[in-house]
């Protein structure tokens, strides 16, 4: 049971700061490590650590921990492709159009309480 604003409660669970700021972390320096790959296999590591990610913390009423994993990932994961020799011969826009290589997972709930 966590506290809402307005003083509301609500059942469930909460990532708490520092193990998100954590996983947020670990992700980012796993990003760094693998710059050098193709982006497919970028994408296929990134979306490993993310699946496992979900199911350990996919609990009703951390959607919002989720989410915000999910929006730091995409947006550190898009600048750093963007810093990336593809834009200095401007093959990102040719890539950015296939959403299907250049996808992560999308935040979900794996378990219910």
């Amino acid at each position: 049971m966590y506290h809402k604003p307005k003083g509301k409660f609500i059942i469930g669970r909460k990532t708490e700061k520092s193990r998100l700021r954590r996983s947020i972390n670990k992700l980012t320096n796993k990003m760094k490590e693998i710059r050098h790959c193709t982006i497919k296999e970028q994408a296929k590591k990134i979306n490993e650590i993310l699946r496992g990610h979900y199911n350990y913390y996919g609990i009703g009423g951390n959607f919002g921990s989720l989410q915000t994993l999910y929006r730091t990932t995409e947006r550190y994961w898009f600048r750093m492709l963007r810093q990336s020799e593809l834009e200095r011969e401007n093959k990102l826009g040719k890539i950015s159009q296939d959403k299907e290589i250049i996808s992560c997972i999308a935040s979900k709930i794996t378990h219910s309480i």
